[in-house]
């Protein structure tokens, strides 16, 4: 891959890491705003399902190199380690803006936690196999965070139209 292009790549990562990091600033400016609290969400998941899309294509052999996977990764692990309630605060299901959360993630608050938190080991896995290198490592850790996700999906959001 041209240098140029894995430059590139490398530094958008880093910008969405830096976003993410000083995203938990924004959440002040939202001032209890159901609607923008629904976007920070959103901002947050597109933040670890492009990542996923990133290493996903790095397992592949689709593009990306094994510093675009540990970026990736970063972002995935910043993410998932915010509390749970500040992703998903009270007052955002289904009806506000566009939001696509289930009332049940609510209704059954100790279960989305549990799929939230089972996002750590998750993620630290997939940490020591971005770390390591090994394609086949990343492969299988990814197929755990994949899992922690889709859970959580099925069970707390509304299937997309």
């Amino acid at each position: 891959m041209d240098s140029r292009v894995v430059n590139a790549l490398a530094a958008g990562s880093v910008a969405a890491f830096l976003y993410l990091g000083f995203g938990g600033l924004g959440a002040a400016a939202t001032d209890g705003d159901p609607a923008a609290l629904v976007k920070q969400r959103e901002q947050t998941m597109k933040s670890m399902g492009g990542g996923l899309q990133t290493i996903a294509k790095f397992v592949k052999g689709e593009a990306g190199s094994a510093a675009d996977v540990q970026a990736a990764v970063a972002a995935i692990t910043e993410a998932s380690s915010k509390d749970p309630a500040v992703v998903f605060p009270q007052g955002t299901a289904i009806g506000t803006a566009d939001s696509d959360a289930k009332p049940e993630l609510w209704q059954n608050w100790p279960k989305a936690v549990e799929y939230w938190n089972g996002l750590k080991p998750a993620t630290a896995k997939l940490t020591e196999a971005a770390n390591a290198g090994d394609r086949a490592q990343i492969a299988q850790a990814l197929q755990g965070v994949s899992k922690a996700c889709a859970n959580c999906h099925e069970d707390f959001r509304q299937k997309k139209q």
